[in-house]
């Protein structure tokens, strides 16, 4: 089924009428036992419009400046944004849950995040590559590339760089799943004296290790 509000408002509608239902009593009875319900939404986000996190009003093209501060959202903000469609705000939320209790997929954003370092990492060597011959050679056999690919394998993963058949000049590599990125992750930063130049192995390596310890 497509994701669209609309056929998803129409799917879910019986789940979350009787999910509205319980929040409304913030109370059961069961057993003889009263309990309080406290809920929580979580799962996967999408990333895909200028003012797309849901906890504050950055701008994608801010997303990357972690020294910048911006005003934080509230889920009565979203919902006053849904009826004058603004903020990147189309429909009011199916469910009025505090933005506190929503849980971002922690799985998928360290895959994200490990591929785009991945991607940096195989982005750099081929321009270190390129400055050392001075010219877009064989992009499988520029030095820097040969040792990231070396570099990630010692890592104890089955990991290629390819071209692309489609677009020779472009190059694909190995999907790593979740155990594979974490041995990179806690093992490549030690390889990157091998690979990376003096002026930027350390910014690289202090990058990658920060990250870890996020996690």
């Amino acid at each position: 089924m497509p994701e669209k509000y609309d056929l998803l408002e129409a799917a879910l509608d019986p789940v979350l009428s009787e999910i509205k239902e319980l929040m409304a009593l913030k109370v059961v009875q069961v057993g003889g036992k009263s309990y309080e319900l406290e809920f929580y939404l979580g799962g996967d986000l999408k990333a895909n419009s200028k003012y797309s996190c849901i906890w504050c009003l950055v701008p994608s093209s801010d997303r990357w400046d972690t020294s910048k501060l911006h005003p934080s959202r509230s889920i009565e903000d979203i919902e006053a944004c849904a009826a004058t469609n603004e903020y990147s705000v189309k429909y009011p939320p199916l469910l009025s849950i505090d933005l506190d209790h929503v849980v971002p997929d922690e799985l998928h954003l360290f895959l994200r995040i490990m591929d785009i370092l991945i991607e940096n990492l195989i982005s750099y060597a081929v321009e270190l590559d390129i400055r050392a011959t001075r010219k877009q050679t064989d992009l499988l056999q520029g030095a820097t590339l040969k040792k990231v690919q070396a570099s990630i394998q010692s890592c104890g993963v089955s990991f290629q760089i390819w071209k692309k058949k489609e677009k020779p000049g472009e190059l694909d590599w190995t999907s790593l799943g979740g155990a594979q990125k974490r041995k990179v992750l806690s093992l490549l930063p030690a390889q990157f004296p091998n690979i990376l130049p003096p002026e930027t192995c350390q910014r690289v390596a202090q990058l990658w290790k920060v990250y870890a310890l996020c996690l």
